[in-house]
């Protein structure tokens, strides 16, 4: 009993196992996913697409921000034009 276990059934465990670690991944298994960057004020990752890129500098720096940055930015320069009575 313990040669035919030794003989057939290890062998086929270990190609099962070999066979499920290399077969290449089918679309279904492979999930999507979009590169993420950091927002240059708050610090937190996003979607790319999700991001303003704005070029910054003669060095050509590019920045990404994300929507809640810019509309605090935004409302901010608002605010100045009303508090000065503009």
């Amino acid at each position: 009993m313990f040669f035919v276990f030794c003989v057939f059934i290890v062998p086929i465990i270990v190609f099962v196992i070999l066979h499920l670690m290399t077969r290449e991944k089918t679309d279904n298994d492979m999930q999507k996913t979009e590169p993420m960057e950091m927002c240059a004020f708050c610090q937190n990752d996003f979607p790319i697409n999700q991001l303003l890129e704005k070029e910054v500098g003669t060095y050509g720096r590019i920045y990404c921000f994300c929507r809640e940055c810019v509309e605090g930015l935004y409302n901010e320069f608002n605010n100045i034009g009303v508090k000065t009575g503009e």
